[in-house]
Formats: structure tokens, sequence, C-alpha cells
């Protein structure tokens, strides 16, 4: 450490954005500011950091005021109209809603830990619509009616509602010997089965 400095902040003066993703990756503490009391965030945007103002800020980095102002203010007065602008228009974003910041990893990551799809202003999924690029598309499977191909981006607890439902679904399955013809008052078993799943399951 240098005077209070983490790495993180020290990554982010200096504007080394896979650094600052690498640590952020690896757990940093984002909000840990130095001596003095300025942020990673703090020091980006005093910079002139774009780029890496948007990947703390979708991490979840305060915008809160430091000693000597907030994010938003020191852009202003650096000249950084781009960052300061940026800013403005973001400030209801959840991380989810960073949509052009996010990779696909940590977009799963998100939705897997069960950020919502409709918190924020605007929210990920009003963000997502008609969006490109794989964030936007993952968001909007999400957003969809649980199936199999989209398991893996519900959270933990959805996720094994369903395995539980699916697991009893083929259990009575095999009880009754039923095979893929096979009907209860008509409707095929694992059809009506597949069919209900979606919407038992509930993401949020």
């Amino acid at each position: 450490r240098n005077n209070g400095a983490t790495p993180l902040f020290m990554a982010c003066q200096e504007g080394q954005l896979e650094c600052v993703r690498l640590l952020l990756e690896a757990g940093a503490a984002i909000d840990q500011a130095e001596e003095q009391g300025a942020t990673p965030l703090f020091a980006a945007c005093h910079q002139g950091h774009l780029e890496v103002a948007k990947l703390l800020s979708s991490y979840g980095a305060s915008r809160a005021a430091t000693p000597f102002g907030t994010p938003e203010e020191v852009a202003t007065e650096e000249g950084h109209a781009d960052i300061a602008a940026w800013l403005v228009a973001s400030r209801g974003w959840t991380p989810l809603a960073h949509l052009e910041t996010l990779t696909a990893a940590r977009a799963t990551s998100l939705l897997r830990s069960g950020a919502s799809l409709h918190e924020g202003e605007p929210t990920p999924l009003r963000r997502a619509a008609g969006g490109a690029g794989e964030a936007a598309a993952l968001v909007r499977r999400a957003a969809a009616p649980w199936s199999p191909t989209s398991h893996s981006l519900f959270p933990a607890a959805a996720r094994a509602r369903a395995a539980r439902l699916v697991l009893s679904l083929y259990e009575i399955h095999e009880r009754y010997h039923l095979d893929s013809a096979g009907a209860t008052n008509g409707i095929a078993a694992l059809d009506f089965g597949h069919c209900v799943l979606g919407f038992a399951i509930a993401r949020e």
C-alpha cells in the first residue's frame, strides 16, 4: 500500500482497466479509500478513465461524496464531460443494468446470484429489450419462463426447486410406467409437467 492506496485504487488512478477487472474479480474492496478519503471510483473520474468508472459502477461502487466531492463533481471540475454525462445517465442503474460493460460470465454470475430484472431505473430488463450484446441476450433469456435451457440463469433457490420438481415428474412417470405417449386425463404426463414447470418456478 502507498499512503493508504490499495492496488485497486492505484490501478483505477492509472486507468489500468484489465488490472481493475482482475482485482474486482478477485474480491478487492471496491470502496476502500486512501488515507485522505478518495475512493477508487473518485480516482478514476478525477483522472478521466471512463471505462474504468463504468467497470467499477457495474460492480456496485459507491457514488457517495468523498472529502473532495462526488465522482460526478470531480469529473465536471476536471473537464471530463463524457464521464460526468455517463454518471448522470446511469444514476438509477443496478449492476445488472450495465449491459455494455458486463461480460457474459459476469452477467451470468449476477443472474445466478439473484440480481433483480426489475429494480432500478431503467430496469435491466428494459435496457435489455432490443439491445445488442451477450449480456442483454442473457437478461432476456432469464426473463422468460423457466426451461431447461434457461435453468443455469436462475438463482440457487429456483434451480433447487426446479431440480426437485423435475425429479418428482420423472418419478411419477416411472411409477405409472408411462412412455412419452402415455396419458393421464388425456394429457401426456411428461408434456404436462414440462408445460407447468415454467410457471411453477419463479426467479424472484
